[in-house]
């Protein structure tokens, strides 16, 4: 990926690490915060929103009913590398820990389809 800023520089941008240069459909009135070509800010971090991301799919999975306890401590270990300011090892194990619960709920959801029946939420009706 090479960048398109405007800013004149030509090479490598780390991808997921870089500013927003083309529009998703749907973005409409996008302002970034911070400076251009900077670190962006926390609550536009790539990598922060990738572990608050991951612990909301372990709450869910854990409200299932679910063991959890050996994922949330890859999470726990993910924080704790983010917070000392490690973003490559935060980002290799968030990156990890989300891998491993999409096979996880792929799994679960494959198995569901073969015994005949799907997960619904309360107040869902069929067809």
């Amino acid at each position: 990926m090479t960048d398109t800023s405007g800013s004149g520089r030509k090479g490598r941008v780390a991808r997921g690490e870089g500013e927003v240069t083309q529009w998703p459909r749907g973005l409409v009135d996008y302002v970034p915060k911070g400076e251009p070509g900077g670190a962006p800010p926390l609550e536009e971090d790539r990598t922060r929103n990738r572990l608050l991301l991951a612990a909301r799919l372990l709450s869910l999975l854990r409200a299932r009913g679910e063991d959890v306890d050996q994922e949330i401590a890859d999470l726990a270990s993910a924080e704790r590398a983010f917070r000392a300011g490690d973003r490559r090892r935060a980002t290799e194990r968030v990156e990890h820990l989300l891998g491993e619960l999409d096979g996880r709920t792929r799994a679960t959801a494959s198995t569901s389809a073969v015994r005949g029946r799907t997960r619904q939420a309360p107040g869902d009706r069929d067809p």
